[in-house]
């Protein structure tokens, strides 16, 4: 039987298995200054010094360099505009005073290098500086690419600092703290700081758009779209040279809406439904002077009551009433017959739900919020929570294998409805529990949990303020209802 012979490298130490290797010459070199070696040693071994000196150094912590101690400090990148500042950590592992000091790396897993600064008399008060390193490793073989340059970055701006010290001393006569002028870290602190604040600001801005102002547009049947986001969701509707477009969403999501029809529709808007009056789901009715713009009988009068300098300086975007007398009205698109109803009073004093029976799509307005927290407009002319309840449960009764396409949020089957019809009912009986109660509303807030209904915040901006749809505005916005229920 035969053992395996111990490979040559396992009886080696480090430092002699980085000798033996090949993976890299050593990267080296010195320059010569006019500073006495005992000059130059005492202010070197103040290690947080190096980079009031060395450019190759961004911070240092050390004061003194003792053997067996951590080094700890940072490195500039090796170009200016490359955005890192490399940490690093090593262990002392020779001070020879007057002569030289090396530390070893091997924080990094497959790495092992060896970085030794050194200097010798030359007499008549001049001094030889050098910087020695070599590394190994596999890791260091993946990355040598890097390491290299690196190396020498290092001893470039190492030697260069050793000059920077020959016209210090020769200025001062002396290597001390009050002599070698100190770094100054504000910039980078300013620079830092701007970055971030840009970097924050950058990912909110970002978030909020791709959450809630991106638009994705969906083709739900042939010549059937529906746009989502950017403010309401919309439904366009071709048949022929016939358009038919329900809500027109609010700038600038109105405008990016109307690039969009305008690439992919191939005949212009001739007709235009509001679900109800808010301003999310109409202010873009401006940018169709020559569509035909129908809504709820009770629509203009809100609109002008309740956004009345808007709508007085655009009056062209107030719809026409449809006639409701039968609670429906049909209108024709194209060859297609498109089913308006009115669902009673429900999210307002003026909601209708656009039904396409050929394609059994129903756009229900924001009757339905999927996902997404509700907004209740507790103004006039605004909210029934239960009406909201009795309507949804009314379209899942009548349509029950339709696809809907909500006022806001993902499309939606009647399950969706029905979830969203069971958060109304639990919202309303939980918030008029707390009230009865006696809870503040504030309390109130504190103890109804809605996290379990899994629905998202939802913003909106309205007379150039910025309003969110929370768990803690609907349980607010409810009790609100209580108090003041006309």
């Amino acid at each position: 039987m035969t053992t395996a012979k111990p490979s040559l490298s396992a009886n080696l130490s480090p430092e002699k298995i980085l000798a033996a290797s090949n993976d890299m010459e050593p990267v080296a070199g010195v320059v010569d200054i006019d500073i006495p070696i005992t000059t130059l040693w005492e202010s070197f071994t103040h290690a947080n010094w190096w980079p009031r000196w060395n450019p190759c150094f961004f911070w240092a912590f050390n004061r003194n360099l003792i053997l067996g101690q951590q080094l700890i400090w940072v490195f500039q990148p090796i170009r200016w505009w490359f955005l890192y500042k490399m940490p690093a950590l090593a262990k002392i592992v020779e001070v020879e005073p007057q002569h030289k000091v090396t530390w070893e790396v091997t924080a990094l897993p497959g790495f092992y290098a060896r970085h030794t600064y050194y200097m010798e008399d030359l007499g008549d008060g001049r001094t030889r500086f050098g910087s020695w390193e070599k590394a190994t490793g596999w890791s260091f073989r993946l990355m040598k690419w890097f390491w290299i340059p690196h190396f020498e970055f290092v001893k470039n701006r190492s030697l260069e600092g050793a000059k920077k010290l020959e016209d210090i001393y020769r200025h001062n006569q002396a290597l001390n703290e009050q002599a070698i002028p100190r770094k100054r870290y504000l910039p980078f602190i300013l620079s830092f700081f701007l970055a971030s604040v840009l970097f924050i600001t950058g990912s909110v801005a970002s978030w909020f758009y791709f959450s809630y102002v991106h638009q994705t547009a969906l083709e739900l049947t042939l010549d059937i779209h529906a746009v989502l986001g950017g403010g309401g969701n919309s439904l366009i509707i071709q048949d022929g040279k016939d358009v038919l477009l329900v809500d027109t969403k609010f700038p600038p999501g109105s405008k990016d809406l109307h690039q969009w029809i305008s690439r992919h529709i191939d005949a212009p808007v001739t007709k235009i439904v509001n679900t109800h009056y808010h301003y999310d789901h109409t202010e873009g009715n401006i940018l169709y002077p020559n569509a035909q713009i129908l809504a709820h009988p009770n629509v203009a009068q809100f609109m002008q009551r309740r956004d009345g300098n808007w709508w007085s300086e655009h009056q062209a975007g107030i719809p026409t009433p449809v006639d409701l007398s039968n609670g429906t009205a049909t209108l024709k698109v194209g060859s297609q017959d498109v089913i308006l109803t009115d669902p009673g009073v429900a999210h307002t004093h003026g909601d209708l739900v656009v039904y396409l029976p050929k394609q059994n799509i129903v756009a229900t307005g924001d009757l339905l919020f999927n996902t997404y927290y509700p907004f209740f407009d507790v103004g006039e002319g605004g909210v029934s929570i239960p009406g909201m309840v009795q309507s949804l449960h009314y379209l899942v009764n009548k349509y029950p294998n339709a696809v809907f396409m909500p006022g806001h949020g993902p499309i939606a089957h009647a399950s969706d409805l029905l979830h969203h019809a069971d958060y109304l009912d639990f919202l309303e009986q939980s918030v008029k529990r707390a009230y009865q109660s006696g809870l503040s509303v504030d309390e109130a807030i504190k103890q109804i949990d809605l996290s379990l209904w899994h629905k998202a915040n939802l913003p909106s901006f309205h007379e150039g303020k910025l309003a969110w749809a929370t768990s803690a505005n609907n349980i607010r916005w409810v009790y609100q209802l209580l108090q003041y229920p006309d």
